[in-house]
């Protein structure tokens, strides 16, 4: 039994720490990923032990046109240490802090020297010790990445304990920044780094260099703060990524450097140096921006505590502060013909904001916590994008025209409005009225993609074959690898949903709400007549059309995936409550894992365990069998919904701590996109995908905050 606070209490912003033994890291450990974002789209990603394993991770990536057109500017920062003769390491050791791999060389270990690591807000930080016989040296780094400022700051304080080298030969630290300036998927290839210009920087205490390339719309400004600079290029050929190897991707760039700085380290002393590195031609004024970045996860943090009650359990409140301190990440400027709006990057590193990501994650991300303004404004950016009575199922990366190869994100945005107005306590403004009127109207009349209700049983139906418009939608090389077109069981329980909505948003006539109702009742009636008694007795996933030569007919497809469960979840669907237990039961029994829900029943043959292989293999294993976190909101939406007891209350909560433990243990404070269906040899289901996903950090903040209401 937990008791509720009365009054809200202040937490002190989370934390992550890793502590590792000095000359024996745990390398697992210090491959784990981080993620720090700038609220414009860009982002500095990369791992605890500081070796850059995706092409994604880099110090600083920027968002020219917020929030794509994202580069990879500064790669890493190469960091040596050189204590004189007489002084060698103690440990096994050769004075770099950072560690690279190379294409010829093997997987590197950890430094030696690493002793912790911990990601703040906005901030990442390494803990060097180095023992040497003369004394012992500590290096803190500490990487803070602007906020909506394109830039970062790499803070290096280092303490010696080192009694007196010889004045002749010094203890010197030497800083190589390494430069990518690419687009962020692209990689630099042999003999592309020739058509760089460099121009000095000379400032007060401050020596650098401004790096332009060209064909690139921006200039790189390197400031070395109480650091010399000198002037010298190299190029660091063959740098490799293993998570790229992995993915059957291209491995390996060159990276250029294109100045040094150094400092000497006085004996029994503590020095600090800094590296700046901006898109602006001044340094921006990084503490404000970090300000701004605390303040604003503050209220984030403690709006969904207050939400939940201020429950007095620690490990729950320790948990929503965590979730919503990870939420603040996803949350994006987005300019559109000169102006600057809100929206959600579905997650990184690849990722651009999506119109069925956002709107799924939205009530989590925004809403729990507090942020209706920016939820309001989201809503707009994907309102005022929409064509053919569809909002976009992505924005492109490259701020090109956007995509509308989605049949279930228009409904989720009638989903999201409606939840805006109920949590905002406010109507709804006549602009969204009106979008979320074309897209019914759209769906009613049809639009593209096949999208059209079928007005002899009220379903919608979608696609062909060759096209993917519901949330499972890999497609690779013309293979479709969850063919779902037809009557989607999502798809018109979001259907039936929105028109339910829309009748409850006000600004309607009579007329038309008795006609949306009657809308919603046939499509249910017809869902309880030809899509019960599926497969494990839940749902039927989905109805499929087969055409012969003399008949006609929509065939019941034989998977159990969670689908259905939407059909429980959604406010606006009503079934019988034995049917929406059956469906409950089956995702319970046959799709529940310790980290989300199973795409497909074990039992099914095609059911794949693990998520491996090239990419067409893994696509192909997207949706049949691989866990997803996200679903474990609908899951626990849908128990709650069929069964509101303490037991059930509990297992919901215990489900959502658990998942929510993942960001102790394998992304740095967030939640990846996928799992393994299946455990390991470890016992544990391999984390995959996105180090970092919106919704399934929004679907268990959102979720954990209501089911913490209802505990006593």
């Amino acid at each position: 039994m937990r008791a509720q606070m009365t009054e809200t209490s202040t937490m002190p912003l989370p934390g992550f720490e890793l502590g590792f033994t000095p000359g024996q890291p745990d390398p697992v450990a210090a491959a784990r990923e981080w993620l720090l974002a700038d609220a414009r789209g860009g982002f500095a990603m990369g791992t605890a032990g500081g070796t850059p394993t995706r092409r994604y991770h880099a110090l600083l990536i920027a968002a020219l046109t917020p929030p794509v057109r994202r580069f990879a500017m500064l790669s890493a920062i190469d960091e040596h240490l050189h204590v004189p003769n007489g002084g060698s390491c103690c440990l096994d050791h050769d004075g770099h802090l950072t560690r690279f791999r190379f294409a010829d060389n093997p997987e590197p270990s950890p430094p030696p020297t690493l002793a912790g690591f911990t990601k703040g807000v906005g901030t990442c930080t390494w803990d060097h010790t180095i023992p040497t016989q003369l004394g012992t040296v500590r290096v803190r780094k500490t990487l803070t990445l602007g906020d909506r400022a394109d830039a970062c700051r790499i803070d290096y304080d280092i303490e010696t304990a080192i009694h007196s080298p010889e004045p002749d030969r010094p203890i010197t630290l030497t800083l190589r920044p390494l430069l990518a300036m690419r687009d962020f998927h692209e990689l630099n290839h042999t003999l592309t780094l020739d058509q760089f210009g460099f121009e000095p920087i000379r400032e007060p205490a401050v020596e650098g260099v401004r790096v332009t390339r060209h064909g690139l719309d921006a200039a790189l400004h390197l400031r070395g703060v109480h650091l010399q600079a000198h002037q010298e290029t190299a190029i660091w050929h063959a740098v490799r990524y293993d998570h790229e190897t992995l993915r059957g991707q291209s491995d390996r760039e060159d990276l250029l450097c294109p100045v040094s700085f150094s400092v000497v380290l006085e004996p029994r002393a503590t020095t600090s140096v800094s590296i700046e590195c901006s898109l602006t031609t001044s340094a921006p004024e990084l503490h404000d921006a970090q300000q701004r970045r605390s303040s604003r996860v503050q209220s984030s943090i403690d709006h969904a505590l207050a939400s939940a009650g201020n429950p007095s359990d620690q490990h729950i409140r320790d948990t929503i502060a965590k979730l919503a301190c990870a939420a603040d990440d996803f949350v994006v400027d987005r300019v559109m013909r000169g102006t600057t709006s809100s929206s959600i990057i579905a997650g990184y590193p690849w990722f651009s904001d999506w119109g069925r990501d956002a709107m799924i994650a939205l009530p989590g991300l925004l809403l729990t916590t507090g942020r209706h303004e920016e939820a309001l404004h989201c809503l707009r950016t994907f309102a005022e994008a929409r064509q053919h009575g569809l909002i976009p199922n992505r924005f492109d990366d490259f701020d090109g025209p956007a995509h509308f190869n989605t049949v279930d994100a228009p409904l989720w945005f009638i989903h999201a409005c409606q939840q805006w107005s109920l949590a905002a306590d406010k109507p709804l403004e006549p602009a969204l009225i009106d979008a979320c009127d074309d897209i019914i109207d759209a769906y009613t009349r049809g639009t593209i993609n096949k999208i059209a209700l079928d007005p002899h049983d009220g379903l919608i139906r979608c696609g062909d074959a060759k096209t993917q418009l519901t949330w499972m939608d890999a497609l690779r090389d013309g293979v479709a690898f969850t063919p779902r077109h037809g009557k989607p069981i999502e798809i018109n329980a979001l259907w039936i949903n929105a028109l339910r909505a829309r009748c409850a948003m006000g600004s309607i006539s009579d007329d038309r709400r008795d006609d949306l109702l009657h809308n919603a009742d046939h499509a249910q009636r017809t869902i309880l007549s030809a899509m019960t008694a599926g497969s494990h007795g839940g749902l039927v996933d989905c109805l499929t059309p087969v055409s012969a030569v003399r008949s006609f007919s929509w065939q019941r497809s034989d998977e159990c995936r969670p689908n259905q469960l939407f059909a429980v979840s959604l406010p606006g669907v009503q079934l019988p409550s034995n049917i929406a237990q059956q469906v409950v039961r089956a995702a319970q029994s046959q799709l529940l894992t310790p980290v989300g829900i199973r795409t497909l029943s074990p039992d099914h043959p095609l059911y794949i365990p693990h998520y491996t292989g090239t990419m067409f293999e893994r696509d192909r294993a997207y949706h049949n069998g691989t866990v997803w976190p996200w679903l474990m909101g609908a899951y626990c939406e849908a128990k709650l919904r069929t069964d509101s007891s303490p037991a059930s209350r509990q297992h919901a909560a215990d489900a959502l701590l658990t998942l929510a433990s993942m960001m102790d243990h394998d992304s740095i404070g967030s939640l990846f996109e996928i799992y393994d269906a299946e455990p390991g040899p470890d016992g544990k289901h391999a984390p995959q995908g996105c180090p970092a996903q919106a919704w399934s950090i929004s679907e268990t903040l959102r979720m954990l905050v209501r089911v913490s209401r209802t505990l006593d």
